[in-house]
């Protein structure tokens, strides 16, 4: 005889009453169902304090035939949605495991359900769930009920014509006596159940547990938000935004993005997610937002309370537990508070970030079209892969951007600005380099003990190269020492900072490289049997390093050295050509290729100045050229160029990355604003361009920004009195 599976009767129970968190969870499930049957309206009934405790969910969809309800309803984990994933009205069905309908077990031990389809009588099964909790039976033995000539209440929707068709779900042996927070949160759940099918689909409630929400499932009170905005990813590379502003509707507009303009990722690719649809709602309690509804500050505060965070929809459905509160992740799962936490900056102030109570969000997306964004096995939230990530941190920078744009709407913002206190980044950084190097000094001390205990070493290269290293490391902090006691130019400080921020990784390696050697070294001379040619070589390898450490200490003080404070004439091409020199390393490192078009230009200028313009704008560059996938290029021109009988020159820095969107042209010359948005917040220090335009205007010169026909990226081209 074949050998075959049998199901013990047991199983239902742990799919339906085992397997569903809560029993708010489990009538949403019922939803669920209706919604896929293409119901306009829905009764909800919960009745817990009167004689007869019972749960009703009826709906006016298309129903069930007797057929199909042997055929598709009483076979557990079938599920028509996997034949076909939209409605007859075109909805995109919500499940597609087949265990909807036994999520009545979780609510009643009893269920009666009564179904009309417009091709067959009113069909009507009555199961007992407890049936199905015994011993060494098969599932197929519980026996169900049938009822004859049953009769079904379908649910009226107001302005249409009454259906004939639907189904109606009674729960009686209640397993849980709801509360008044249980029917609250039901509320809560439905109210972010379809929002798009708001006008389509209608849920009311009726209880007599908590009266307040006896009634329809409304909508949120969209209508008192300060700032909407509204975002269309089409999954490739165009980001379109429209935003609007409530108390200042002169300044809504609609922008367009391109991913690599608006991410600034190291290797760009579409987005893993998919294309959304973003709709997020800034709130703040004013009362003139109020104006024109009947609603009250302690409204809008009650509202925000139990509805603040973004929630995510597929196909219409809400994917909890993402902005919802009580649970693992909190309404806040985007980390808003912590990143305000952090820097809790005013309105004022460029870095300014919203609070995460201030914004109610949704995120529209389809199973169909994001096909990454996978549920997790729980059914609790989506799997944390790449395209959840991704989903994330395109939210994040989206609410970044409403900041920014709020920003914008506030007069004072550029006006509390101040550049003064920028050369803390300098500082920071120097610190940091700093205290390496005296671990540094610390391992060659060590070395240093077993020469001097070795007097037949005293003739030795040993000696003379450590002394060499030591040296060219006392020197170096020598640099930082003046380095940080110069308050006289600001903009060379900032933009030392900033270079510093950039191309410090160079730096930092060849420290970590040095101590290697030096521990290498002293390890070797510490046997018992020394190795001195180890020794040796480990130690000529570390002079190199120290070279580096050292060239980058003589970088830093020439960039405020007292020579280019002086305002003479001066070979502006050579200048150029020694600051790249200087930084070309780092560039290399990143298989950059800096083109130079240098014309022979006089002029006379502060070093400084033209320094700092260069190396800000070299900075940018590389930073940006990372961010495609053509080739990485930056190119450097300068000529002559006269203006108005003028002499002049023009200096242009052009770029092979993804260039500078619309939307943030006039917005990257003001202090502290950045376009370099990680995950972690601002990568930028926001100051590069500020120190380069107001070097230009000091001189009494012109600045633009475009694109590069040639290198595709960012084309800043500068135009200075000779």
């Amino acid at each position: 005889m074949a050998k075959k599976f049998k199901i013990d009767a047991r199983l239902i129970l742990q799919l339906g009453r085992d397997s569903i968190k809560d029993h708010t969870t489990a009538l949403v499930e019922l939803v669920k169902n209706s919604f896929d049957a293409d119901a306009s309206k829905v009764d909800i009934e919960i009745y817990c304090k009167s004689k007869e405790k019972k749960i009703r969910v009826a709906d006016n969809g298309f129903g069930m035939t007797g057929t199909e309800i042997d055929e598709n309803w009483l076979r557990i984990g079938f599920s028509e949605k996997k034949k076909s994933k939209t409605s007859q009205k075109g909805r995109r069905k919500t499940g597609e495991k087949g265990i909807g309908r036994i999520a009545s077990d979780r609510l009643g031990a009893n269920l009666k359900m009564i179904t009309k389809s417009a091709d067959d009588s009113t069909q009507a099964i009555g199961v007992n769930w407890d049936d199905f909790d015994v011993d060494g039976k098969s599932i197929d033995d519980i026996p169900l009920v049938e009822f004859k000539n049953p009769i079904i209440t379908i649910p009226v929707r107001k302005g249409e014509l009454p259906r004939d068709t639907g189904t109606e779900l009674l729960i009686s042996t209640l397993r849980t006596d709801w509360t008044e927070d249980d029917i609250k949160n039901l509320y809560q759940e439905l109210s972010f159940f379809a929002p798009l099918f708001k006008d389509q689909f209608e849920i009311e409630i009726k209880n007599d547990i908590n009266p307040t929400y006896s009634k329809s499932v409304t909508s949120a009170i969209y209508d008192a938000a300060e700032i909407e905005l509204t975002l269309h990813y089409d999954g490739l590379d165009t980001l379109i935004y429209e935003f609007r502003n409530k108390l200042v509707p002169e300044k809504n507009k609609t922008e367009t993005f391109q991913l690599q303009q608006f991410i600034q990722q190291k290797e760009y690719a579409p987005l893993e997610c998919g294309a959304i649809d973003l709709k997020l709602y800034f709130f703040i309690r004013k009362k003139n937002l109020l104006d024109g509804t009947s609603l009250t500050l302690n409204d809008l505060k009650d509202f925000l309370l139990e509805n603040y965070g973004v929630k995510l929809y597929r196909d219409g459905v809400v994917v909890k537990p993402y902005g919802f509160a009580n649970n693992q992740f909190g309404q806040d799962w985007l980390g808003l508070d912590v990143e305000k936490s952090a820097d809790p900056a005013g309105l004022s102030r460029e870095s300014y970030k919203v609070n995460a109570n201030n914004i109610v969000g949704y995120t529209y997306f389809t199973r169909d079209n994001n096909q990454k964004l996978i549920d997790s096995s729980s059914r609790e939230g989506l799997v944390e892969n790449k395209a959840f990530q991704d989903l994330k941190e395109l939210i994040n920078k989206s609410i970044t951007l409403l900041a920014s744009y709020r920003v914008d709407i506030n007069k004072a913002a550029a006006e509390n600005a101040s550049i003064v206190s920028k050369g803390k980044t300098t500082q920071t950084q120097v610190t940091k380099i700093k205290n390496k190097l005296n671990s540094v000094v610390k391992d060659l001390e060590e070395v240093k003990v077993y020469i001097d205990k070795n007097k037949n070493y005293s003739g030795n290269p040993l000696a003379k190269i450590v002394l060499n290293v030591t040296q060219a490391i006392v020197e170096t902090e020598k640099t930082f020492e003046e380095l940080l006691e110069e308050k006289r130019v600001l903009g060379a400080l900032a933009t030392l900072g900033i270079s510093s921020a950039v191309f410090g990784h160079e730096t930092e390696s060849a420290i970590n490289t040095f101590r290697k050697n030096a521990k290498n070294a002293k390890d070797s001379l510490s046997k018992k049997k020394p190795e001195v040619a180890e020794a040796l070589a480990e130690l000529n390898e570390a002079v190199i390093h120290a070279k580096i450490v050292g060239g980058w200490g003589e970088f830093a003080l020439s960039r405020i050295e007292n020579e280019k404070r002086k305002k003479i004439n001066r070979k502006i091409t050579e200048l150029i050509k020694l600051t790249i020199k200087q930084v070309k390393p780092a560039f290399d490192g990143r298989n950059i290729e800096i083109e130079k078009k240098l014309g022979n230009v006089i002029a006379k200028a502060h070093a400084m100045d033209i320094e700092s313009i260069v190396l800000n704008l070299i900075t940018n560059s590389f930073n940006a050229v990372p961010n495609t996938n053509r080739p990485r290029k930056i190119r450097i021109e300068l000529d002559h160029e006269n203006r108005s009988e003028k002499k002049g020159m023009i200096l242009v820095v052009a770029d092979s990355g993804p260039g500078i969107a619309k939307e943030y042209i006039d917005k990257i010359w003001i202090p502290l604003w950045t376009t370099k948005v990680g995950k972690k917040g601002r990568d930028g220090t926001g100051l590069g361009l500020t120190i380069v335009k107001s070097i230009v205007e000091e001189l009494e010169g012109d600045i633009t920004v475009g694109i590069d026909k040639e290198l595709g990226g960012a084309k800043f081209s500068i135009w200075l009195p000779r």
